[in-house]
C-alpha cells in the first residue's frame, strides 16, 4: 500500500509546526505592542509609527521561514515518493527494472509536486505579511474610535478585536476555490495533499515499471461520502481492459470523481486476482459524524490558544487557559466515548487553527 493517514501526519507534522510557531508568535508580538503604553495619550500616534519597523521584522522572520519550509517540503515530498515506491517492490516481489524513461519522468513529476507546494504555501507569505497590517491597524482603530466614545476603555477594546483575530486566526492563505484559511491550516491540508500524491504517484510508477496494472483502494474507518464508493473497488492504472477481473474504472477516473481529495485517508496496493480479498460492508457513516466533531472541538482547543497568545492582561490570558483547559477535557471525552486516536499535534499548545 502506499502511505497510510499516519505516515502522512508523521511527514508533514514538521513543516505544520513551524506555521503553527510563526503564527502564535506573530499574534504575541502584536499583543505585546500594543499593550505598550496603552494608557497614554499619543497611543494611536505612537503605535503607527511603530508599526514599519514591526513589519521589517516581521518581513525578515517570514523570508528565513520561506528558506525553512522550502527545504522541508521537498524533503518531505520525496520521501512520500521513495516510501510509495518501497511498498510498491515489497509487495509485488518481482525482480526490478533497470532505469528507463519511465524514472525521468517519475522526477519530473516529483519535481512538479515540489513546486506547486513551495509555490502555494512560500508563495503566499505575502499574504501573511498584509494580514498581520491589518489585524495590527484595525486593533488601533477599533480601540481609538470605542475610547472616544467612553464606551470601554482602550485596553478592553483592544482585547476584544484581538480576540476576534485569534478565533480565525491569521488569514495570509486562498485555495483555489478562492476560500480563505488561516495558515496552520492551509499548511497541514496542502502538505497532506501533496504528500499523499507523492505517495501514490511513487507507488504507481513503480508498480507500472514492474508490469502491474492493477490496483485496489483501501477500506478506511470514518470515511466520508465522497470516498466511500470506491473502497475495496479495483482499478486499471492504464485503463486497459483486463480479461481475469471486472474493474470499476480507472485510476484517473476515481480521482476525478473525488477519491484522494485533500484531506482524504485512503491509499491503493497492488491487487492479483484470486490473492487479493477486497473488503466488504466498509460503510461507516456514524464513524464519519465522530470525526467530524472531534476536528470541531480540536479547533476550539486551538482557537482558545491563540487567544491566550494574543492576551494583553494577566487577567484574559487566565481566561484563555482555562478555556483551552476546558475544550481539551471535552475533546477527550469526546475521543474516549467514540474510540477515537487522539492526535495530539491538532491540539497542541503551538497548534493554530
Amino acid at each position: 500500500m502506499a502511505l497510510t493517514a499516519e505516515q502522512l501526519d508523521r511527514l508533514s507534522i514538521a513543516l505544520v509546526s513551524m506555521y503553527e510557531a510563526a503564527e502564535l508568535a506573530m499574534l504575541e508580538r502584536i499583543a505585546h505592542s500594543l499593550a505598550s503604553g496603552i494608557a497614554a495619550p499619543d497611543w494611536q500616534l505612537t503605535k503607527l509609527n511603530e508599526l514599519q519597523l514591526l513589519i521589517g521584522r516581521e518581513r525578515r522572520l517570514l523570508a528565513d521561514l520561506a528558506g525553512l519550509s522550502s527545504r522541508e517540503i521537498a524533503d518531505a515530498i520525496m520521501k512520500a515518493y521513495n516510501l510509495g515506491q518501497a511498498s510498491a517492490m515489497a509487495s509485488t516481489a518481482m525482480a526490478a527494472n533497470g532505469p528507463s524513461a519511465a524514472s525521468v519522468a517519475s522526477a519530473m513529476r516529483v519535481r512538479a509536486l515540489v513546486a506547486e507546494a513551495t509555490m502555494g504555501i512560500v508563495g503566499s507569505h505575502g499574504r501573511i505579511l498584509r494580514s498581520f497590517e491589518d489585524i495590527y491597524r484595525t486593533v488601533i482603530a477599533d480601540a481609538s474610535g470605542v475610547a472616544m466614545l467612553g464606551v470601554e476603555t482602550r485596553r478592553q477594546a483592544a482585547q476584544r478585536a484581538l480576540d476576534r483575530f485569534a478565533n480565525q486566526g491569521v488569514v495570509g492563505f486562498t485555495d483555489r476555490l478562492g476560500r480563505q484559511w488561516e495558515a496552520r491550516s492551509y499548511v497541514e491540508m496542502s502538505m497532506r495533499t501533496t504528500i499523499h500524491k507523492a505517495s501514490i504517484q511513487g507507488h504507481v510508477d513503480r508498480l507500472q515499471q514492474r508490469g502491474h496494472d492493477l490496483v485496489i483502494v483501501s477500506d478506511h474507518s470514518q470515511e466520508c461520502e465522497l470516498c466511500r464508493p470506491w473502497e475495496g473497488k479495483v482499478l486499471s492504472i492504464s485503463g486497459i481492459r483486463h480479461v481475469e477481473v471486472r474493474t470499476a474504472g480507472t485510476l484517473a477516473e476515481a480521482e476525478a470523481a473525488g477519491l484522494f481529495h485533500p484531506g482524504c485517508r485512503h491509499t491503493i496496493g497492488a491487487y492479483f486476482p484470486g490473492v487479493t480479498e477486497a473488503p466488504t460492508r466498509t460503510a461507516d457513516p456514524e464513524g464519519d459524524a465522530a470525526r467530524q466533531e472531534q476536528r470541531r472541538l480540536e479547533r476550539g482547543v486551538r482557537a482558545w490558544k491563540r487567544r491566550d497568545a494574543a492576551s494583553l492582561t494577566p487577567e484574559a490570558k487566565r481566561q484563555a487557559h482555562a478555556k483551552a483547559r476546558e475544550w481539551a477535557q471535552r475533546l477527550r471525552e469526546w475521543e474516549a466515548s467514540h474510540d477515537l486516536k487522539h492526535q495530539g499535534f491538532r491540539s497542541s499548545v503551538s497548534a493554530a487553527r
